[in-house]
């Protein structure tokens, strides 16, 4: 038996939220799939961990690196309706 986390943000209403996964694995059985014991989502990252209920700092540093890393590669793009014309059909 195995424990492993996961750790990501998203941008919900303009607002970053931090998720956080607990997951407990069986690498012993084969095709049985990781199991998700614990999960906690909040603005704040160590509320997220709290609500997930994971507590070692060492962990915690670990996954605030691995949210942060998946944030970088993440890029929003702003889309504008000026030049848009809502009443032009598309031939095609």
């Amino acid at each position: 038996m195995e424990t492993f986390y996961t750790a990501y943000t998203k941008l919900l209403d303009y607002k970053m939220y931090y998720f956080v996964k607990k997951f407990t694995a069986f690498p012993e059985l084969k095709d049985v799939p990781p199991v998700l014991e614990s999960y906690g989502m909040h603005t704040n990252f160590d509320k997220a961990c709290t609500i997930a209920g994971i507590t070692d700092a060492t962990v915690k540093e670990a996954l605030f690196k691995q949210a942060e890393e998946n944030t970088q590669r993440a890029k929003v793009v702003e889309l504008s309706t000026t030049g848009f014309n809502s009443h032009t059909v598309a031939a095609g």
